[in-house]
């Protein structure tokens, strides 16, 4: 107990160097504040990389809440994440201390509409580096998390969170995890692990500063001035 509570006086001083973090008490409460700036889960979009969700739609969800739909994947989702957080916190408590800031919302002290909300906190034992956890679940599109060499990779809409993170945290490294869900009976397993994927904020840098002006742009002349952005499709 003592161990995790030095890692999370650790991961909040470094956090408080660049962020506010601010408690939120229900969902209502936190659908509210994400209207109030851009999150994790609207840079993809933004950026145009998202085959589902538009600029325009992250435009206007900034003045309208979003209407809050659901299906078998998002309660998937929602379901596993506790299980994936634990699991990854038992398999990996060699490496890293993992700590759980759900209820919080992260906003950046020197760009306050730069916010998000994190699926965990991780402090690398071995050098004290401030890291993220982002848990993902998905139904067999395995594909999407390798290269066409086969090495391991990220799905970019994933890499523009985790890009995001960097921008608003200042956090040393995003970690993913991610649970595969086989819902087809032609398969002979149920669901399995990847293997995390790790993101090092030194090696994104350029692309680090590519997406905070892109971000900056779409708030400050679209979200700020009331003026609806044209869509990009990039893929």
């Amino acid at each position: 107990m003592t161990d995790i509570i030095n890692y999370r006086e650790l991961a909040d001083d470094f956090f408080e160097q660049s962020c506010e973090l601010i408690s939120f008490n229900s969902r209502e409460e936190w659908l509210e504040m994400r209207m109030k700036g851009i999150g994790g889960s609207d840079v993809s979009s933004i950026m145009g990389h998202n085959r589902w969700r538009a600029r325009k739609d992250v435009y206007r969800s900034k003045y309208f809440l979003d209407p809050q739909i659901t299906n078998d994947a998002i309660e998937f989702g929602n379901d596993f994440e506790p299980i994936i957080f634990q699991s990854f916190k038992n398999k990996y408590k060699n490496t890293y201390a993992t700590l759980d800031y759900k209820d919080i919302m992260f906003r950046n002290l020197f760009i306050p509409y730069f916010q998000a909300s994190l699926d965990g906190v991780l402090v690398e034992k071995a050098t004290n580096k401030v890291g993220i956890l982002e848990i993902k679940t998905t139904q067999f599109k395995k594909s999407k998390w390798y290269y066409s060499d086969g090495s391991n990779g990220v799905p970019q809409e994933y890499i523009d969170q985790a890009i995001h993170y960097f921008n608003t945290t200042n956090a040393d490294f995003v970690v993913f995890y991610a649970l595969i869900n086989y819902d087809n009976a032609d398969f002979d397993r149920d669901m399995e692990f990847l293997k995390p994927r790790r993101i090092n904020r030194e090696d994104v840098q350029d692309y680090c500063n590519e997406v905070m002006t892109e971000c900056v742009d779409f708030w400050e002349n679209y979200v700020r001035k009331g003026i609806e952005p044209k869509n990009r499709v990039v893929f």
